[in-house]
């Protein structure tokens, strides 16, 4: 099995001055470790808590609408170091962004003024392609249709894209985009879990199969997580759309989103209904975004990590994933996030990490008592 390209994987041990962090995770057990610097983990870990201490502070002044950790030009150790990032809407008031500092705690902070990223839902007619190994199973990137959309008739439907199965108290379900099945991320007085409905799979709208009921939502990551019901199909699959071979078994952790972050070379894979296979890098991470949800109460969307993966309409919900090649078995997918927004000229994907979903809600991806 091959690890990332140019991580060192022989460790010196903890006393020396490399630290041995796992990367790549399914539930409680360790897949893949690496060696890192002790020098960078420490800038890494210290980064975190400035970002978290910025986004406290400066979120919901002015403009600012989201704080997170980039990669920096400059080494640190044998990696690249981290930055903190923190964005202005620049159609509202930037002037909070002077009084941002420069540095904090040796860490540098940058600030821009930047659109928010965008929502990448749509209505459409429902004749995306499908692709899988057969109508008995439900796999990661296949199109979806979340129904009853709540800013809309009953009759209209919303397009996107299924993440991957995941486990959850004790049951499996498949992972999408809250909002693709309610058409807003945001807080609605009165909205639960049934009103929004059916989810279908299909690739056209005479072919549709509804599959099952919306059992839980999370504002807080733009998820929702889906039931199978359905007689006619037998369960869903780890396996993710045209990835031949190979199927999600695990998460990419938090350390690994730093590691991966810091290696221009580490590539990460997207699948979605309308950009179908495509892949980038980690651009920025551990990114908090405040929605401000029209005249409601503003959603932060938490644990957020952003790539130069292209996301568009239609692509909501989709996979992002580290992919390990295995020459003995079966090709191992690690999920990254579940992209649901995009963000600037390039539509760079954005969305909550697997890694928070796991440590905050429970999630477990792909371990294998589950499958």
């Amino acid at each position: 099995m091959s690890g990332l390209a140019g991580v060192p994987t022989t460790v010196v041990g903890d006393s020396g001055r490399k630290k041995r962090v796992t990367i790549l995770a399914s539930g409680d057990e360790s897949r893949e470790t690496v060696a890192v610097s002790k020098q960078w983990y420490r800038h890494k870990e210290r980064a975190i808590t400035v970002k978290e201490a910025l986004s406290r502070q400066q979120l919901g002044r002015g403009s600012i609408h989201s704080v997170g950790i980039e990669s920096s030009d400059t080494a640190v150790g044998d990696l690249r170091g981290k930055r903190i990032r923190v964005a202005a809407d620049p159609e509202g008031d930037v002037s909070a962004l002077d009084a941002v500092p420069s540095s904090v705690e040796g860490i540098p902070v940058r600030t821009v003024e930047a659109e928010r990223p965008r929502q990448t839902d749509c209505y459409n007619s429902r004749r995306d392609d499908v692709d899988g190994d057969g109508e008995s199973e439900f796999l990661g990137g296949m199109a979806f249709e979340g129904m009853k959309n709540i800013k809309s008739s009953q009759d209209t439907v919303e397009a996107g894209t299924l993440c991957c199965p995941v486990q959850y108290n004790g049951g499996r379900y498949m992972l999408t985009a809250r909002h693709v099945i309610s058409g807003d991320v945001c807080n609605r007085p009165g909205l639960t879990e049934s009103d929004y409905g059916w989810g279908r799979v299909g690739n056209n709208s005479d072919s549709v199969t509804p599959f099952g009921y919306v059992a839980a939502a999370f504002t807080s990551y733009d998820a929702a997580l889906l039931t199978l019901t359905s007689s006619d199909l037998q369960d869903f699959s780890p396996r993710v759309s045209a990835e031949s071979g190979a199927e999600v078994v695990g998460r990419v952790t938090g350390d690994g989103i730093d590691t991966l972050a810091s290696y221009p070379a580490a590539t990460v894979y997207k699948r979605g209904r309308n950009t179908c296979a495509t892949s980038g890098v980690i651009v920025s991470a551990r990114l908090t975004f405040r929605d401000k949800c029209g005249l409601g109460t503003p959603v932060d969307e938490l644990g957020q990590v952003r790539t130069s993966a292209t996301q568009k309409q239609r692509d909501s919900g989709g996979p992002v994933y580290h992919r390990i090649n295995n020459s003995s078995g079966t090709d191992e997918l690690y999920l990254l996030n579940m992209a649901t927004r995009n963000y600037g000229e390039y539509k760079y994907a954005q969305g909550s990490s697997a890694d928070i979903l796991h440590r905050q809600e429970g999630f477990d991806f792909g371990n294998s008592k589950y499958y």
